[in-house]
This record gives structure tokens, C-alpha cells and sequence, in this order.
């Protein structure tokens, strides 16, 4: 019943160009910009940028090019870690008020679907495409440093750790938040602003590394890790308990 309901949802978002460019929107402006930004810096000020770096984040590197690629590819990390967050939220808020609104919620929860199933199959189809999204993105990122500076920078073992454990964690978090949220507020768009709320700590860890006052490592990154694993279990047995049946259908009403 779970591959059903995926297909189901996979099928309703090929439908909605508009959804999937808005997801797509935010991803390539992450990409592109900075990628755009080095580029200029590389050729139209060098030695400034370097010295910039070093002022800023203590960098002891001679080759300009390198020295502002490292501290761009240190410090762009969190913004890739936003995104696993923040695109399934799109997607599973609309999923269940979005279908609470079209009026096609009744007909799926009195099928003899379990309430797991319906979230799983829900789940998933939220984080198939922000993942691919989120490694297609990180990938040109990557690509794009390397070209830029010609040598081979990125990926390091940060952006691998980053980009292929800890995103499926977040992009799960985003997820089952937004599964909660939206089991408990009618309004679909009100459900994935509240949801998207989730991102602000991490948005302002990169404020603050790019300011240069902190320098987020290995550790930190570890720590998150589990520390996101342990609220997904969390939230997964949270959404499936707030998923109630009888409620959504009343309240539908």
C-alpha cells in the first residue's frame, strides 16, 4: 500500500510544474551565485579577496584563487544543509492540506491504508526529489569551485559527510515536521511557513561563520548528525500518532 500512495504522490507532482520549478529556484541560486561570485573575485581582485580571507577567517593560503575557493567551500556547506530541509517541507505540507483542500483526503483515509503507510508513502515522495535536488545542486557546486580555480578542491570529506549522510537526516526532519505541523493546522500555506521555521537555526549558523565568528568542523557536523537522527525517531512516532483519521475528516468538514 505504501508503493501505491507513493506512485500516487510522485504522479500529482509531475503535474505541478510550478511546484517543481519553485523548488528548483532555490537550489540553482545557491549554485549559481557564489560559483558566479568566485569567478569575478579570481579575475578582477585576487589579491584583494585573498587578503579579505585572511583578515576575516585567519587563512593562511599564498594562491588567491585556492585561498577564497577553501573559505567559500567551508562556509557554503550549511546553506546545502538548509535545502534538505526546507524542499520537502514544500512538498508535505501541501501533500496533506493541499489534499485536505482539493477534497480528495476523505477518499485516501477511508481506504484500509494504515496511517503508516499514508506517511511513508507521503514521506518518501517528499524526500526523493528534494535529495535529488540537494545532490544535484551540491554536485555543480562542486564542479563549479573546481572548474573556477582548476584543480581538483571539492568534494572533501565535509561536503561528502554533509552532503550524502546528514542531508537524508534533514531532508527526514524537514519532512516529519512538516507531516506534524500540517496534521494540526488547516491552512496548507500556514502549515509550511510555521514548518519552514526550522531552518532559522541553521540559517544563522551560516550568518555567523560567514561573519567569521565561528568555524563549524568535523565535530560539529557529527554532533548534528546524531543529534538529527535521534529527533527524526522522534518526530516519525510524533507524526504517526498526531495523524488522526477521525480529526482531519471532522475538521475537513
Amino acid at each position: 500500500m505504501t508503493s501505491l500512495i507513493l506512485r500516487k504522490e510522485l504522479l500529482e507532482l509531475r503535474r505541478s510544474p510550478v511546484l517543481l520549478l519553485s523548488m528548483a529556484s532555490l537550489p540553482a541560486t545557491v549554485v549559481i551565485v557564489p560559483v558566479a561570485l568566485l569567478a569575478w573575485l579570481v579575475h578582477a581582485a585576487p589579491e584583494q579577496a585573498l587578503l579579505f580571507a585572511q583578515d576575516i577567517y585567519g587563512l593562511h593560503e599564498s594562491d588567491p584563487a585556492l585561498g577564497v575557493a577553501a573559505v567559500l567551500a567551508r562556509n557554503w556547506l550549511p546553506m546545502f544543509l538548509v535545502l534538505p530541509i526546507f524542499l520537502p517541507i514544500l512538498l508535505a505540507a501541501q501533500s496533506i492540506g493541499g489534499e485536505r483542500e482539493r477534497r480528495t483526503l476523505e477518499p485516501l483515509l477511508a481506504t484500509p491504508a494504515s496511517t503508516l503507510s499514508i506517511i511513508l508513502g507521503k514521506s518518501i515522495a517528499a524526500l526523493l526529489p528534494a535529495l535529488a535536488i540537494t545532490w544535484i545542486a551540491a554536485a555543480l557546486f562542486c564542479l563549479g569551485i573546481d572548474v573556477v580555480i582548476g584543480r581538483a578542491l571539492l568534494p572533501d570529506g565535509a561536503w561528502l559527510f554533509g552532503t550524502l549522510l546528514l542531508a537524508p537526516l534533514l531532508a527526514l526532519f524537514g519532512n516529519a515536521m512538516a507531516v506534524v505541523v500540517s496534521s494540526r493546522i488547516l491552512d496548507p500555506r500556514a502549515a509550511q511557513n510555521l514548518a519552514a521555521t526550522t531552518v532559522l537555526p541553521l540559517l544563522g549558523l551560516l550568518v555567523v561563520q560567514l561573519a567569521g565568528r565561528i568555524a563549524l568542523g568535523p565535530r560539529f557536523y557529527f554532533s548534528l548528525a546524531l543529534g538529527v537522527a535521534l529527533a527524526d525517531v522522534a518526530l516519525v512516532a510524533l507524526a504517526v500518532k498526531l495523524f488522526d483519521r477521525e480529526r482531519l475528516l471532522t475538521r475537513w468538514r
